[in-house]
């Protein structure tokens, strides 16, 4: 139950030990509004017997707050504690694993993609359709995605300003499928180590006893590009690819590389902030205001739409034609090179949407506040 003080726990077996060994508890010590899951599990080994701390609770105190910064000592056999069981002198690791009486919970951690279903890896189609599945999916998992998995399906409404505790509420919901012994799928946009908090929640996974299976995925920094009908690279055009996020750690900007004109700039999460980012890499980075720039809004998905500029426009073609996440925004000369083939002049180049685009030297009203 929560504990509203500093508290140690001293845990003991109500199942005496089949061996010569006395020592059967353990304490925890808990921090004020913890909940603890908690049951425990003998593993013998050659050396006596260990209590295992393991995530059993019952359905009356099921929860979902999170235990992980649960701190346990373990009391072994004298034989146990001089460093079996990857102990020493009785502690343990600082987190809690999740065992269920051997019946452990696992995890796998999927790349579903820019969108598209066909994009899916065979791996991953595999995973999202496992009926018995717990499916812990990003808000910008395309609906396509989602109508394909089978087992229980839960979104993470991640929107600005509650990232953190969104992410909260995942690792929750995470250890608590662990807890039932579940498979647990964590369902992410993109490729999961592209901007994606993959290596982190492994971590965090780490700490909770398991290490997930990881599926990549088809990375939107690629895909949406060439989907938008643009190559990321072109001889004589680019040599070199940057991809960058919109937004740094605590919603910061990160810092931006100089312009180079042989160079593409893939923006990953970054459209809710495109005014600022266009201003920043003019006066910071020193890109040319005419410096081509695409936006390709949900790639692969029936809704897509692709939308060209420069520095000087893009912002506004977005606001207008109100592209909302997730989109890629693309900087650099490759922008031109399919779309405008042979075009002769700057005024001549396609901008706006592409399917309806307008000449560049047609006035874009500024964006009311």
């Amino acid at each position: 139950e929560q504990i509203k003080h500093t508290t140690d726990l001293i845990i003991q077996s109500t199942t005496p030990l089949k061996s010569k060994h006395k020592h059967n508890a353990f304490r925890i010590t808990m921090k004020p509004c913890q909940t603890l899951f908690l049951s425990i599990a003998w593993v013998a080994s050659a050396s006596g017997a260990s209590f295992i701390p393991s995530g059993t609770c019952s359905s009356a105190t099921k929860s979902r707050t999170s235990s992980r910064s649960t701190r346990s000592f373990l009391y072994l056999p004298d034989e146990a504690a001089a460093g079996k069981n990857n102990v020493s002198n009785g502690k343990a690791n600082d987190e809690t694993s999740l065992v269920n009486n051997g019946k452990m919970g696992r995890v796998s951690m999927v790349g579903s993609g820019p969108g598209d279903p066909e994009l899916l890896t065979i791996a991953a189609a595999k995973i999202i359709t496992d009926p018995d599945a717990l499916i812990i999916a990003d808000r910008l998992v395309s609906p396509e995605i989602i109508a394909m998995c089978k087992g229980e399906v839960r979104t993470a409404r991640k929107l600005p300003g509650c990232a953190d505790k969104a992410q909260q509420e995942i690792y929750d919901w995470c250890r608590e499928g662990l807890m039932d012994g579940k498979h647990v799928v964590r369902l992410k946009i993109g490729d999961p180590f592209v901007f994606g908090r993959g290596g982190e929640e492994v971590l965090e996974f780490r700490k909770m006893g398991v290490e997930p299976k990881v599926i990549p995925g088809v990375s939107a920094a690629f895909a949406a590009p060439l989907l938008g009908g643009i190559p990321v690279t072109h001889r004589g055009i680019s040599n070199q690819v940057v991809m960058c996020t919109g937004y740094g750690r605590n919603g910061t900007s990160p810092d931006l590389i100089q312009y180079h004109k042989e160079q593409t700039v893939v923006f990953l999460m970054a459209v809710g902030r495109l005014r600022e980012l266009c201003d920043n890499l003019c006066n910071l980075a020193n890109y040319p205001r005419d410096t081509p720039v695409a936006v390709v809004e949900k790639a692969g998905c029936p809704e897509q739409r692709t939308v060209v500029g420069d520095l000087n426009t893009i912002a506004d073609y977005c606001i207008r034609y109100e592209i909302k996440p997730p989109s890629t925004i693309v900087v650099g000369e490759v922008v031109d090179v399919l779309l405008n083939e042979g075009v002769g002049s700057m005024e001549e180049r396609v901008q706006g949407l592409v399917d309806m685009a307008v000449a560049s030297s047609d006035v874009v009203p500024a964006a009311s506040d």
